[in-house]
């Protein structure tokens, strides 16, 4: 940087193994969610959809507990997706006070193309690792090779923000620079007869 001089004791954060590791899992996090919401579910929608594609049916604590979320927050998406027709109730073959839920199948075919696209990212974050090398170069590569999540990219950055927008659970907060953009979006929207809350 410009006119500042660097500690010399300064190590990058890249060489640390908890430093790469979050900014992997956040990465990972941020594609994912970019691929859920572009299927039209949000991401603690789609954590719930993947333990529910295992196959086998489960309740709603089973669930709470496999995506770490309380009860009542694994409830409260639970029943976003009954309302969309990708999960249904039924009854436990044992325990009729236990109610256990399952993919639809409109459920297992968004599911379905979800995980080709996975799929897809991770073949081509396998070609790009060096199995060879320490750890934490392997997990820092990965999330280089999934641009840390949008790091640096603006308009990824506010294209992504603009889809959570209408969710009702927004994570993210942008950049300045990204909220611009966001803005400038919105306004062009709305001067072209567009409703700028929903664009």
């Amino acid at each position: 940087m410009d006119g500042l001089e660097r500690d010399p004791r300064g190590t990058p954060a890249t060489e640390r193994l908890n430093y790469s590791s979050y900014r992997l899992s956040r990465a990972l996090d941020r594609f994912t969610e970019n691929l859920a919401l572009a299927h039209g579910v949000t991401l603690s929608q789609f954590l719930v959809m993947q333990v529910l594609a295992e196959g086998l049916p489960v309740s709603n604590a089973q669930l709470a507990r496999r995506t770490f979320v309380s009860a009542q927050a694994a409830h409260s998406v639970l029943e976003e997706l009954l309302k969309a027709d990708l999960v249904a109730r039924s009854s436990h073959p044992q325990n009729r006070r236990v109610r256990l839920v399952r993919l639809t199948e409109a459920g297992w075919t968004l599911i379905s193309r979800c995980y080709a696209e996975l799929e897809e990212l991770e073949s081509r974050l396998t070609e790009r690792l060096d199995a060879g090398a320490p750890l934490v170069d392997i997990v820092h590569t990965a999330a280089e090779a999934l641009a840390g999540g949008y790091f640096g990219d603006d308009e990824a950055e506010a294209e992504a923000v603009a889809q959570r927008a209408v969710t009702n659970r927004p994570r993210h907060v942008p950049s300045r620079l990204a909220a611009a953009r966001l803005r400038q979006t919105k306004r062009r929207a709305s001067e072209a007869g567009g409703d700028p809350e929903h664009s």
